[in-house]
C-alpha cells in the first residue's frame, strides 16, 4: 500500500468513520479502521456489528492493498497531523503515516478477519436529510430502555401505503412522525436502535443532500455521496399503536410554544417531595393555569391566555416528557389535548398534522 491524500480530505472521512470504532471488544478486528486504496479513491470502513460506517476520498494511490490497524489511535494521530500532504505506506507488517517531519509507525491487524458491510441490492427511496433529521428528532426522544423489552430500545420504521412511519415509546408516551414517499415502496416494518439514529443525527447534513435508504431482512442502509451508513435491527415487534391516538378530548388549548417552554420550565424548578418534576395544566374559560403539587420547598403558580375549547379541567404530568416534545417541535403554536380523567393525552404541531404525541397524566397523591 502506497498512497498520498491531503488532511482535509482524510479528516472528515476518519471522523465518520471513527462512530462505529468497538471502544472495548472480544473480537480485536472490530476495534479497528479498514483501509483499502485502490484506482485513486481510499475506502475507511469500520463497524461494531451492529452499527457500520463507510466513507470515500480520492487520493494518489501508487500501490493498491488492504490493512486494518486501531480505529481510536488512528483518529487521535490523524486529528494532531499538521495540514500538509499525508503519505500512508506499508512497511514490513507495519502502517506508515508521514505528514512532514511527524511519522507514526502502526501495528497493522489481520486484514481477512474484517467483517464486511451489508450491501444494498436496491434503493428502495430517498430523503432529503433535513428530513430525515425532522424525523428522528421528533420521535427518539420518546425511546426508552429496558433489555428486557427491546423495542423500547429503538425507532419503529414503518413503511406502509408509500409513506415512512417513525413511532417511539417508554410506555408513558409515544411520538409519532410521517412523510409521504414520492415512490412506491414495500410494506415492512423494522425497530432501528436508538444509538444508530443518534449516530445519524450527529453525522447526516442538515441540507436538503438526497439519503438513499435501501434495506434487506435484518439491516438497514442510509447512503449519501460518499459515505454510507449501515445498521442491524433490533429482534423483537413494536406493539401495536395505532389505536392509541385519542379521538376527541373534553379539554382542548392552543398555546404559543415559547411561552408553554418558559412556563413549564419555571414550574420545573419546584421539585416534588419525591424529587419528580410535575406541573399541573388547569383550563378554565380561557385561561390555562400551570402550577405544581404543594411540597416541602414550596410551590409555583402561572396563567397564561389561551384558545380554549371543550370543557374545563386540569391533569398532571411530568414536566421533561412535555418539554421535550416542545423542544423537539418547530411550531409556532401547539393543540394540546387532554382530560381529568388518567386517560392517553395527545399534544401536536399546529403546523404539522403528521406530527403527534401521546402522554400519560401523572396521579396526584390526594
Amino acid at each position: 500500500m502506497h498512497f498520498q491524500c491531503s488532511l482535509s480530505d482524510l479528516l472528515p472521512a476518519v471522523n465518520l468513520v471513527e462512530k462505529a470504532v468497538a471502544s472495548q471488544n472480544d473480537v480485536p478486528i472490530l476495534t479497528g479502521i479498514h483501509i483499502a486504496a485502490a484506482d485513486s479513491q481510499v475506502i475507511l470502513t469500520a463497524t461494531n456489528l451492529e452499527l457500520g460506517i463507510k466513507s470515500e476520498f480520492e487520493a494518489y494511490v501508487n500501490r493498491a492493498d488492504k490493512t486494518v490497524v486501531d480505529g481510536k489511535l488512528l483518529a487521535a494521530i490523524i486529528k494532531k497531523l499538521p495540514d500538509q500532504p499525508i503519505i500512508f505506506e506499508i512497511i514490513d507488517n507495519q502502517l506508515i503515516i508521514t505528514a512532514g517531519n511527524v511519522e507514526f509507525a502502526l501495528n497493522v491487524l489481520t486484514e481477512e478477519d474484517f467483517p464486511e458491510l451489508p450491501q444494498a441490492e436496491q434503493v428502495q427511496f430517498s430523503l432529503p436529510a433535513n428530513k430525515l433529521l425532522k424525523m428522528i428528532k421528533n420521535t427518539i426522544y420518546a425511546c426508552g430502555k429496558d433489555d428486557r423489552r427491546p423495542f423500547l430500545n429503538g425507532i419503529l420504521f414503518e413503511t406502509i401505503d408509500n409513506q415512512l412511519n417513525f413511532v417511539a415509546t417508554d410506555i408513558n408516551r409515544l411520538s409519532y412522525y410521517a412523510v409521504k414517499l414520492d415512490t412506491n415502496v414495500p410494506n415492512t416494518e423494522m425497530l432501528v436502535p436508538m444509538k444508530t439514529m443518534q449516530e445519524l443525527q450527529r453525522s447526516l447534513p442538515n441540507d436538503t443532500t438526497p439519503i438513499n435508504i435501501s434495506f434487506g431482512e435484518k439491516y438497514l442502509i442510509f447512503e449519501y455521496g460518499a459515505n454510507k451508513i449501515t445498521t442491524r435491527l433490533i429482534e423483537d415487534r413494536f406493539p401495536q399503536y395505532r389505536g392509541l391516538f385519542p379521538n376527541h378530548e373534553p379539554i382542548q388549548i392552543t398555546v404559543n410554544r415559547q411561552m408553554l417552554i418558559a412556563a413549564v420550565e419555571r414550574a420545573a424548578l419546584i421539585d416534588s417531595d419525591d424529587g419528580t418534576q410535575v406541573v399541573i395544566f388547569e383550563a378554565v374559560d380561557g385561561v390555562l393555569e400551570i402550577s405544581t403539587p404543594t411540597g416541602s420547598k414550596g410551590k409555583s403558580q402561572e396563567k397564561l391566555n389561551v384558545e380554549h375549547q371543550g370543557e374545563n379541567g386540569r391533569a398532571a404530568f411530568s414536566a421533561k416528557y412535555i418539554l421535550d416534545m416542545l423542544k423537539a417541535a418547530d411550531a409556532e403554536q401547539i393543540f394540546f389535548h387532554f382530560n381529568s380523567d388518567l386517560q392517553q393525552c395527545l399534544m401536536q404541531a399546529d403546523n404539522d398534522e403528521d406530527q403527534k404525541y401521546i402522554l400519560m397524566p401523572v396521579r396526584l397523591s390526594q
